[in-house]
């Protein structure tokens, strides 16, 4: 991210808190542009953590929730998270705990997928996501459709920080062979068995038909993305 790299080329960031890291993959974008940062990823799913040590065996992963952070205040220089906003179950506690870690002066790094203001093709992929949070919450697991733009950045002022820069990310639009269809419409399949007991199935079922077509008529892109990059304020 060019502009994200532009933004810290001339600020010093010695350690960083990445929180909801799944896989760490937001660490790895991360460390393109902080060369001598020293991470700390942390996640409540084991499986995702074991294999963020795989890939970033020099990373420190740890198991824990984004609302409880045992961490002692004003701890790293800045904290980040990626692609996990709409998994958290209270928001605001979790960037409460994550500027309660950082220092003063320090930064927060948001980078989530918005629902507004889409092209066709990432409305697919909208809807694809759309359909594994429904089933997630009929699992009992907290995962919540996809914020506007402005209700991102509004959630970052509401949590009393500073918005210093807020830009958008969009990867390209592809479009899917008949394979890559197939194989998506067999993990909605698989994702939808989950719950192949709960009176919800068959209309959840019907709209694995709808995603089909819409991805043999649109294509598929990845919603757009902000990345807000917040001041914590001194007291």
């Amino acid at each position: 991210m060019e502009q994200l790299k532009q933004f810290f080329q001339d600020k010093t960031v010695n350690t960083l808190l990445d929180v909801g890291t799944g896989t760490g993959s937001f660490i790895t974008v991360l460390k393109e542009t902080l060369n001598n940062t020293k991470f700390t990823g942390i996640d409540p799913d084991n499986a995702s953590l074991k294999e963020a040590e795989k890939v970033l065996p020099e990373v420190q992963f740890m198991n824990m929730t984004g609302e409880q952070l045992d961490f002692p205040d004003s701890t790293f220089d800045a904290a980040s998270i990626s692609m996990a906003m709409h998994h958290l179950p209270d928001v605001q506690q979790t960037f409460n705990e994550m500027k309660r870690v950082v220092k003063p002066g320090g930064w927060l790094i948001v980078n989530e997928l918005f629902g507004d203001n889409l092209n066709p093709a990432q409305e697919v992929h909208k809807s694809m996501h759309h359909f594994r949070s429904t089933i997630d919450r009929l699992n009992g697991v907290c995962h919540n459709e996809t914020f506007t733009r402005a209700e991102i950045l509004e959630q970052v002022k509401k949590a009393g920080l500073e918005i210093c820069t807020a830009f958008n990310q969009e990867k390209d639009r592809v479009e899917p062979s008949t394979e890559d269809i197939s194989e998506r419409k067999d993990q909605l399949i698989k994702i939808l068995s989950q719950i192949k007991d709960k009176p919800e199935y068959h209309e959840l079922k019907k709209q694995i038909l709808q995603i089909e077509k819409a991805l043999k008529h649109h294509g598929f892109q990845m919603a757009t993305r902000v990345v807000v990059i917040a001041k914590v304020k001194k007291d």
